[in-house]
């Protein structure tokens, strides 16, 4: 039976809680590579080059906001990196004629989105799902059973098995997986896929 934790530590595994980064933005779109999924989010897919996670900077890379991505069970998957952009204004553009989800942890902002066709149909605080908003916020309620976002009161020395940020954190990867068809695991994250630049940062029209 997987840790409650076991997502979460995975990202952390990867330094993705560090200083450099301070938590991770993933962003998932079926039905396309990581190249459109490039291109709706404003950026130049011929900026594409193949590495690691460990060798994503090289010397003549441009600063600014970037992803890597590849796929996984037919939907592009993306890490994005100093993209500061709230995902309501660019998963609409991203989701059209599709589906696509943004799960960002850090800056002391947890939430997930979720948008069908260019509707943004569910979003919440990951740590305080009661706060839903969107065209259905309860649109993802049947896929969240067994799941625990809720963060319990730390100092309940009565409750047995808080809930933590860390919980919340793999409950939110781990609804990712159940929309997808695959959870993120050690596999993808250690595979060669492509870095991205995403100058410029507004998303083009398609």
């Amino acid at each position: 039976m997987p840790r409650p934790t076991d997502l979460y530590d995975l990202m952390v595994s990867f330094d993705l809680d560090s200083e450099e980064y301070s938590g991770f933005h993933l962003v998932w779109a079926e039905g396309m590579g990581a190249n459109e999924l490039c291109r709706r989010l404003g950026g130049d897919p011929a900026s594409a080059f193949r590495c690691d996670i460990n060798n994503m900077a090289r010397p003549d890379a441009e600063q600014g906001p970037n992803m890597w991505a590849g796929t996984a069970n037919g939907w592009a998957q993306a890490l994005l990196f100093d993209l500061f952009a709230s995902p309501m204004s660019f998963l609409q553009q991203v989701s059209r004629g599709t589906r696509a989800l943004s799960i960002r942890c850090g800056y002391d902002n947890y939430r997930l989105d979720w948008a069908v066709d260019g509707v943004l149909v569910t979003c919440f605080p990951i740590d305080w799902p009661t706060e839903r908003g969107g065209f259905d916020p309860h649109a993802l309620d049947p896929l969240m059973e067994g799941l625990a976002f809720q963060l319990d009161n730390p100092d309940d020395y009565s409750i047995e098995d808080p809930v933590t940020i860390e919980v919340s954190v793999t409950s939110a990867l781990r609804l990712a997986g159940r929309i997808t068809g695959r959870e993120i695991d050690a596999k993808w994250l250690n595979a060669v896929h492509s870095r991205y630049s995403l100058r410029p940062s507004r998303p083009q029209e398609t």
